[in-house]
């Protein structure tokens, strides 16, 4: 069942058009309308692709820009992968360290384009030093100002270090088309320059004048003064702007040197009054670009600081003594020279102490530092040291299932027994893929699916110690049930095979509670898989650790244990000597005839017994306090559970104190600034206007790749109306306030970053003598168009599909503009809701006036599942529903289970109110720690009611089952019955738990915090308020043999 369970979800990874990977992300809701528009016009890109490529059609790209948006810097363009891995949601880190993998290092390894890397016929000698081997990005934050001049001059020192003191860095930096070392991105550009560099020369008291930003304007659009802008203030206003022009191409690109002896720092407090007031200008804000790189997003008047800052440093290959840098060649000779160049380049960072110098990739930071502290990252370095972390985590995460074998081992005394438990669990595991894989059609795996190993293994070992204690447990039974094996295990069977069913059944129900109540696919999947899992591993300890048992009874239960056996007074002697000694039901026999001495039980078993908790409650003054203290804990815990809301930052994958996870952090502490690359929005007509996806006969349950077909307008024309259209909705995306500006150069030359068309469709048409509209034949029109012209850059926005009679058709196009959301940031789902608003109302105003033949357009943000901002948006809104959905849903399951099994409304209440405790006491302490709702929250709160109802539930069964007349005693009764088989799957669990919270990788912490939570809280809520409850107001037996008890 395993193998073939595995081979159903290889051969469905291999199959052809997939990528091989059995691990899929579909993390969010796929039937959500936002989320639908956007699998349709990915489908609809993917079928104009194809249709270009059998009718040979353009030149259109193979990958959209959509989905890999580049920066707009070649510097920060390098680190796509690394910035695609840091703002992943945890989940989805297979595909993510898919990425890092196929990128590092990086993406870009030239300041040419990627697909001019790869051209099979490129010339196999490259200037040296021209393309990008590697780049250093620093962050820095202060206490209080990291551009004072103190600050200011330790970047200076810094910058010395890493260029003109550095031996050799002529021979490792990028160059321009020169050989001069190219520029880095620093501060210390703004604040330092030559005599020619004057920005005291620019006056700051022209932002006072009233009618300053409607001067700018006017200024910048060459238009005469006039209007709300006066005269001598339109004078002053281009006198001023004129002077920052000539500020402006040092800003970008100038050179300088910050040493003491050159003597040119200039005023920073000047510098930085200009910078706070250029980034308050509403006029001038295509210019706070170049400023945000540098200032943080709380830098403004009056404080004029920023306690962050930033640089960039590149360097070149290739190195001296090698001709070409192609890392990404299928040419292993070519290949191997790109990774002894990088080989080359980590040896001299070493040697040369950078490492110290920038505190580079969690290396030791120099104490020299004392207002700036360095926080850096360099790309060739980073994957050696991240794989460092994925080893460390990898070993930590074994870890747990070598304890839970050890402990199993521990507590039964039996080498067999263990092993068997560790082989059920692995079996579980495996054999659940048959299940979901074969069966259910489920063949790929989910980012959480490896969770499910660490729920087995607690959950596994729990029903082995009920099992193995209940078989213990039988030796004092008495005649009846040692009168034979087959007596005595139809005992044991129906008390551990009935307490585990109930617990099975229990927690089965609430994964499959976690699945019905989530709309994405990963969650559903896991759901599914988790609770089948659960199942066979209640079937395989009924049967295997079954048989196991009774083989472990007639050869080895009375021998000593293997590790200790010479230990003991002739211990070697019954290991080796005595092949078959009288088994425990034998011993039982004689015990029950006068002819053997009664056994006593350990220390252990005696204590959960009689001591912990009975002998706290005991009496009903302790019960009370028992019962009072823990609803007192529950109190503040429910406050904390009103305070849960989404995620308002973005997904950790490493720990707050962690070098990696504090870089990312720093580079969110800015603006947008003009290098960064910035959300996608395509404007698109074409498709459906009520149902743009087909999503009959589909399941991204079952096909993950498969997300309906894009279902078009069937009104759709491109008329000379649609023409013109298009044309006026081109001008009302340039004068929106909603998209970004175009980066800005040394000429102050700033425009809209609207990729419009029609704008080129109509220029060359023009220019052609032909008239526009076209109004013969608009897609042959266009076709020609895109035949004659060699820019492929707009195949992506025109899309087709062959028509009836085999023509080839125009069904759908789209303008694409740049907003104002930064593409690496991850803004919280209120935030995004605001910007998706005010998209929307874009798209509400170019649909004023529509015309039939163009119909309704819609906004789509770029990027794929989660990545696309506004599918983020809808994914964390839902977190909070689906995890509060799903601790409902699995609350009324463990009900109705619960009521089933005790048939005592009371007793079922009791219970139901205990777990209920447990979920608010969990998710109040995780809130106070100062969790939001993620990904990996929302995976923690869905299956925490399947944590929560195993002890309440063994207890809960234990006491119905006693024969005592009176509550307290059938409390006592449960005890023994099962308080040390609670008591060692608490501790299995607690230990494997407390491992996993040592993991760097935060989903593994952060699930190993919340795994253990759940089975401390569970535990103690299930001895110390459900036992003393029940031993207060829990029902007396209704059984025959009770009422024979309670008559006169």
């Amino acid at each position: 069942m395993s193998m073939v369970g595995w081979m159903s979800v290889i051969n469905y990874a291999t199959l052809p058009g997939k990528d091989g990977n059995p691990f899929k992300t579909v993390d969010y809701p796929v039937a959500d309308p936002i989320a639908k528009q956007l699998n349709a016009f990915t489908q609809a890109q993917a079928h104009s692709n194809t249709v270009l490529q059998q009718q040979q059609l353009g030149r259109r790209r193979m990958h959209e820009a959509d989905n890999i948006h580049s920066a707009r810097s070649p510097a920060l363009a390098h680190l796509a992968p690394v910035w695609q891995f840091a703002t992943a949601e945890p989940f989805a880190l297979p595909r993510r360290l898919g990425l890092v993998i196929d990128g590092l290092g990086l993406v870009s390894h030239s300041s040419q384009p990627a697909r001019e890397l790869s051209h099979p016929r490129r010339q196999l000698t490259q200037t040296p030093q021209t393309s990008t081997l590697t780049v250093l990005l620093l962050g820095f934050r202060s206490s209080t100002d990291s551009l004072s001049p103190a600050g200011l001059a330790e970047l200076c020192e810094m910058h010395q270090g890493l260029t003109s003191s550095a031996s050799g860095f002529d021979g490792k930096c990028l160059k321009d088309e020169h050989g001069t070392c190219s520029l880095p991105m620093t501060p210390l550009a703004i604040f330092y320059g030559p005599p020619g560099y004057n920005p005291e020369a620019f006056d700051v008291g022209v932002f006072d004048l009233s009618d300053f930003e409607a001067c700018a304007r006017a200024v910048q659009e060459g238009s005469a003064n006039g209007g709300s802008c006066s005269t001598s203030s339109y004078a002053e206003v281009a006198a001023a702007l004129g002077t920052f022009f000539a500020l402006l191409p040092h800003w970008l690109q100038g050179s300088f040197d910050c040493s003491s002896e050159a003597g040119q720092l200039k005023n920073v407090t000047h510098v930085k009054l200009l910078a706070a007031k250029l980034r308050a200008s509403s006029a001038l804000s295509p210019f706070a670009g170049v400023l945000n790189f540098f200032f943080d997003k709380d830098f403004a008047e009056p404080q004029l600081e920023s306690r962050h800052t930033r640089a960039v440093y590149s360097y070149g290959a290739p190195l001296p003594g090698y001709s070409t840098f192609l890392p990404d060649s299928s040419d292993p000779t070519l290949a191997a020279e790109a990774v002894a160049q990088k080989t080359a380049f980590k040896t001299w960072w070493y040697e040369e102490g950078m490492g110290g110098l920038v505190c580079s990739n969690g290396a030791g930071c120099s104490d020299t530092w004392q207002e700036v502290e360095p926080i850096s990252l360099i790309t060739v370095l980073f994957w050696q040291e991240f794989l460092i972390i994925l080893l460390g985590d990898g070993l930590l995460a074994i870890v747990p299932v070598v304890l839970v074998f050890l402990i199993v081992w521990l507590h039964t005394g039996s080498l067999l027994i263990a092993v068997v438990t560790l082989t059920e669990q692995v079996l579980s595991f495996t054999s659940a893929l048959f299940v979901t894989a074969g069966v259910l059609n489920i063949r790929w795996l989910a980012g959480q699916h490896p969770l499910a190993i660490y729920i087995v293994l607690a959950i596994g070992a729990d029903d082995v110690f009920v099992f193995v204690d209940a078989w213990k447990q039988s030796f004092y039974a008495g005649p009846e049930v040692n009168a034979s094996l087959e007596a005595r295990m139809s005992w044991v069977y129906r008390r551990a095979g009935l307490a585990m069913l109930i617990t099975s059944a229990t927690t089965c129900a609430s994964f499959v509670a976690t699945a019905l109540s989530s709309s994405a696919p990963d969650l559903t999947n896991f759901g599914i898989f988790t609770a089948t899992v659960i199942l066979i591993d209640y079937i395989l300890v009924m049967t295997l650790l079954c048989a196991t048992v009774v083989i472990w009874h007639n050869h080895f239960e009375m021998k000593p244990g293997l590790c200790c056996a010479c230990c003991q007074t002739d211990g070697c002697d019954l290991l080796c000597n005595n092949p078959k000694p009288a088994t425990t039901t034998e011993r039982a026999q004689r015990i029950a005839t006068g002819q053997g001495e009664l056994i006593k039980k350990g220390r252990v078993v005696r204590f959960f017994e009689d001591v912990y908790p009975f002998a706290m409650i005991r009496r009903l003054p302790a019960r009370a306090a028992s019962v009072l203290c823990l609803l007192a804990l529950v109190a503040p815990m429910i406050w904390g559970v009103t305070k849960l809301e989404p995620q308002t930052n973005s997904a950790q994958i490493l720990p707050d104190s962690h070098p990696f996870q504090m870089f990312f952090d720093i580079y969110g502490e800015f603006p947008i600034s003009n290098v960064d690359s910035t959300v996608t929005i395509s404007i698109v007509w074409g498709l459906d206007e009520d149902d743009p996806l087909d999503t009959s006969g589909v399941s991204m349950l079952t096909d993950p790749d498969s997300p309906g077909q894009p279902r078009y307008n069937p009104n759709f024309d491109f008329d000379a109306a649609a023409q013109l259209k298009l044309e006026q909705a081109c001008d009302l995306l340039m004068a929106d306030e909603n998209v970004v500006f175009e980066t800005v150069d040394v000429d102050g030359v700033t425009t809209k970053n609207v990729q419009c068309w029609v704008y080129a469709f109509r220029d060359w048409r023009l220019a052609n003598g032909r008239s526009f509209p076209a109004t013969s034949g608009p897609t042959a029109a266009v076709l020609e168009w895109r035949a004659s012209v060699s820019d492929s850059s707009w195949d992506e926005d025109l899309g087709y599909q062959v028509g009836a009679g085999g023509g080839v058709e125009l069904v759908w196009t789209r303008i694409r503009v740049e907003s104002k959301i930064n593409e690496r940031g991850r803004p919280s789902a209120s935030e995004l809701r605001l910007y998706y608003d005010a998209w929307e109302a874009v798209a509400a105003d170019i649909n004023a006036n529509v015309t039939a033949s163009l119909g309704t357009s819609v906004q789509i943000a770029a990027g794929a599942g989660s990545d696309n901002k506004w599918v983020y948006m809808i994914q964390q809104e839902l977190y909070v529903r689906m995890a509060l959905v799903g601790c409902g849903v699995g609350l009324g399951i463990a009900f109705s289970v619960l009521l089933l099994a005790t048939q005592n409304l009371v007793v079922a209440t009791a219970c139901i109110a205990t777990i209920a405790c447990v979920l608010c006491t969990v998710i109040g302490a995780v809130v106070f720690r100062g969790w939001q709702l993620g990904s990996s929250e929302a995976i923690c709160l869905m299956t925490l009611t399947g944590f929560s109802v195993d002890y309440v539930v063994h207890l809960a069964h234990s006491y119905m089952d006693s024969g005592s007349l009176a509550a307290v005693e059938r409390a006592h009764d449960a005890l023994r019955t099962m308080g040390v088989s609670v008591f060692w799957g608490m501790l299995t669990s607690v230990i494997a738990a407390a491992v996993l919270t040592m993991c760097l990788l935060q989903p593994l912490h952060k699930f190993g915090l919340f795994f253990l939570l759940t089975i401390i809280f569970s535990y103690l809520w299930s001895t110390l308020f459900l036992m003393p409850l029940l031993a207060t107001i829990g029902p007396r037996p209704l059984t025959a043999a009770a009422k024979v008890q309670q008559a006169p």
